[in-house]
């Protein structure tokens, strides 16, 4: 007869357990935000400032993702099922040259962008 070792066991359950927990927290990461049929993704944007290079560099983030130009953004935004939100919060400070917030005519073009495929865009103005 074999010797059951209830610490061994319980030690494995307590191991896989945590580990269960952390996979199921990793995951909704890197899928779509989860949905009910009625109600609509909503993806915050931001625009992060790298300064290791003599002029400031721009990054767009959505979630874990990165994107260096408005093009890889707008690639990214396709991809999106229409009726998505997009929230851009960028407030009122700025450096100069910031994509899509220095130029009126960009912004108009990247709302007629998302409008074009069905993204609801929703910039706040901060004051």
């Amino acid at each position: 007869m074999r010797h059951f070792d209830v610490r061994h066991s319980l030690k494995a359950v307590i191991v896989t357990a945590i580990a269960v927990a952390l996979v199921a927290d990793a995951v909704p990461a890197l899928q779509t935000p989860a949905q009910s049929e009625t109600e609509s993704a909503v993806y915050e944007l931001n625009l992060v400032y790298v300064f290791e290079a003599p002029e400031p560099e721009f990054v767009f983030v959505v979630g874990n993702s990165g994107f260096k130009t408005v093009a890889s953004l707008q690639t990214f935004i396709a991809s999106l099922p229409a009726g998505t939100t997009l929230k851009w919060s960028p407030g009122c400070e700025r450096l100069g040259g910031e994509p899509l917030l220095s130029s009126e005519s960009e912004m108009a073009k990247f709302k007629s962008f998302c409008l074009d495929h069905q993204i609801n865009f929703v910039l706040v103005p901060s004051g």
